[in-house]
């Protein structure tokens, strides 16, 4: 925006021919009047509030000296002067300088001076607007800071800084930016994120005004807004906000989650609609298609802080062991359709993917693996520092599943044999016990139903048949060494019950125990 100057000479052809010879535009300037005399002058500087007047020293009515007086000291103008001087002039126009005059320009006029001269000055305004912005900002976000803290003695200023004597309600806004990148960490990004919602807000609502918006957390803001600023919305709250956040989506290009505290009538009491926009946060993973969220929606339901039902979370690693990703990705969608319909807080769901991480760190341990092959994980580690949707954590926990599925295939292709290996010593060492697939199988912590298949094909029999054939292989020995009875035997290689250890060895042997012996006996008779 070209900054506004007014040209005060009581000479015609003086104003026409700074007109004339200023590159006004290339300086950043506009001229948006002019004046003859002093007085005049000074009411246009008060109709016209321009950022610099450049007025001669000597003139009728008013000189130039006592409009620099009146404008500073008595209308507190904060417009600055530039004095054009006649040499004779010059030691009269340096009184000026207690009232901070910019420059003093000696006629004739040089065009590459007063140029030089309008160029710097450009630079000091912006820079003296910046700062003024700044402050306004930092007023505003005290006061802010004090009105939802509960503070109200701000509030008539707030008032009058926002412009808000017409609004008859307020709220108060979270908007959150949802992210997942880490390239976004750069301060400089997070201000840029706050002038693009700050700007998307004023555009929507046509208001110069300055906005009351405070960083909230990480990726997301607060904002007040009043139903002043609904006129373009057809006076509606919800309009209102799908609008803003559609239009905050397409400039940011990022989705948008907006979260709406209950509406007080008073300004003074907005620290309830910040407290209950907090507590709508918390419900932030049961929204259903990302729409916005309203205090109202909520207010009545009871938030859930326990961890998700045992069965689930016992399918999911079972299948993510078994490599059965089918299976592994219903059990997510099941999990995380209990997260919205039973209405978990943020917390308890971060704690529930915590337990299948860290069991499946576990795991990849016990395997001799190491964790840190898997790309996703340090993201599945710290997901709650991020401003994520449901849709967009459910899909970055679901390529965690599905690579750590596939480096436990990798793993068990490396480790598979020497741990098979290890499985049937295990047997031969210990099946006088009451051992089972699924007992192995927590032992060397493998999946019983993989640790099956693995055994199969590393000997061409099941485990039960390998297990059967060790027990009735130590029970011939016993029976052709020992005098034991048939009973004690079945129980020192394992067997709970002798009836079932007959009918397992006449089956293999085509014979019972008893008989088995008897032939043996016979057998040594003969000899």
């Amino acid at each position: 925006m070209l900054n506004k100057v007014i040209l005060v000479d009581d000479e015609q052809f003086v104003r026409i021919g700074l007109k004339n010879l200023i590159n006004w535009e290339d300086c950043g300037y506009e001229v948006c009047a002019e004046a003859d005399n002093g007085e005049g002058a000074l009411q246009k500087i008060e109709e016209y509030e321009p950022d610099v007047v450049i007025t001669d020293i000597r003139m009728p009515v008013l000189d130039g000296l006592e409009l620099i007086r009146s404008a500073i000291e008595e209308k507190r103008l904060n417009t600055k002067f530039i004095i054009l001087s006649g040499y004779s002039d010059f030691k009269y126009a340096q009184k000026a300088v207690r009232y901070g005059v910019y420059d003093f320009i000696l006629k004739p006029i040089e065009k590459e001076e007063l140029e030089d001269t309008l160029k710097q000055l450009a630079t000091t305004l912006q820079e003296e607007k910046v700062m003024k912005q700044n402050n306004e900002k930092v007023q505003i976000s005290t006061k802010l800071e004090e009105l939802i803290s509960g503070k109200s003695e701000y509030v008539h200023d707030f008032h009058d800084i926002l412009q808000l004597h017409q609004a008859s309600c307020f709220y108060y806004l979270i908007v959150e930016v949802n992210t997942a990148s880490l390239e976004e960490e750069e301060d400089i990004w997070f201000q840029n994120e706050q002038i693009e919602i700050e700007q998307v807000i004023r555009e929507l609502v046509s208001d110069k005004a300055p906005l009351p918006i405070r960083n909230h957390q990480r990726h997301s803001y607060g904002v007040v807004i009043s139903d002043a600023l609904f006129y373009r919305c057809m006076n509606s709250l919800d309009i209102f906000v799908e609008k803003l956040q559609e239009l905050l989506e397409r400039r940011l290009k990022k989705a948008v989650s907006l979260y709406i505290g209950q509406a007080v009538e008073n300004l003074e009491n907005v620290s309830v609609s910040f407290e209950t926009a907090n507590v709508t946060m918390q419900y932030k993973y049961t929204i259903i298609n990302h729409r916005p969220l309203f205090y109202r929606d909520i207010e009545d339901k009871a938030i859930n802080h326990t961890e998700m039902e045992a069965s689930i979370y016992h399918t999911l690693l079972a299948a993510i062991e078994e490599n059965n990703q089918g299976e592994a990705l219903s059990a997510v969608d099941i999990m995380f359709e209990e997260f919205q319909s039973k209405l978990f807080a943020p917390e308890a769901i971060k704690t529930s993917i915590n337990r299948c991480i860290h069991s499946v760190i576990k795991t990849i341990r016990n395997m001799e693996g190491d964790e840190s092959e898997l790309t996703k994980l340090p993201f599945m580690l710290s997901w709650h520092h991020y401003s994520l949707t449901f849709e967009q954590l459910k899909e970055m926990f679901i390529h965690f599943v599905v690579e750590t599925s596939n480096y436990l295939i990798e793993l068990r292709k490396q480790n598979g044999k020497g741990d098979i290996q290890k499985v049937k010593k295990y047997i031969e060492a210990n099946f006088h016990k009451n051992i089972s697939l699924k007992s192995i199988a927590s032992q060397f912590f493998m999946n019983p139903v993989y640790m099956g298949q693995l055994f199969k094909k590393a000997y061409g029999m099941y485990f039960k048949e390998y297990l059967l054939e060790v027990r009735i292989e130590e029970a011939k020995k016993l029976l052709r060494q020992t005098n034991l009875r048939v009973y004690e035997i079945a129980e020192k290689v394992g067997f709970q019950s002798p009836d079932y250890f007959v009918t397992q060895f006449e089956k293999i042997k085509k014979m019972t125990p008893t008989e088995y012996r008897n032939q043996i006996l016979e057998e040594s008779d003969t000899k």
